[in-house]
């Protein structure tokens, strides 16, 4: 099925071509919140690399590199009963994440479509770590 929500200033999509996948969330423009959630609501996850990180990211992400030794134990640390919204630079990566924490009993899971990448070419803002 597909959804197509519009609000002020944003357009989003949610996706889901196979009712054994996740949904996938499409964001055009940033919306002023998330199926109704405001960004205090949900954990939005960064799966990439502490460089890829570090080289922008959405704001109020926080970084969990899929590639680091503790990965695993630190992804299934965060709260189940949370709203999680999961980028990565594509999609791979934080799919893979998303499927990682279904199979772990978190039901409430979305990727974003297309990753940072798509985000940044739909016109969006990243932001950049303070440096000390």
């Amino acid at each position: 099925y597909e959804i197509r929500l519009s609000l002020v200033g944003s357009e989003m999509c949610i996706r889901d071509r196979d009712p054994k996948k996740l949904p996938t969330l499409s964001i055009k423009r940033k919306p002023e919140s998330i199926f109704g959630y405001e960004y205090d609501d949900f954990e939005l996850i960064d799966v990439r690399t502490k460089s890829e990180y570090e080289s922008g990211f959405i704001e109020s992400a926080s970084n969990i590199d899929f590639f680091s030794d503790t990965f695993e134990s630190d992804v299934l640390s965060l709260n189940k009963n949370s709203k999680i919204i999961l980028y990565c630079r594509t999609n791979n990566r934080s799919t893979k994440t998303a499927n990682l924490l279904n199979k772990n009993g978190f039901k409430d899971i979305v990727v974003f479509e297309g990753g940072i990448t798509d985000w940044v070419k739909n016109g969006n803002d990243i932001v950049y770590p303070k440096l000390d």
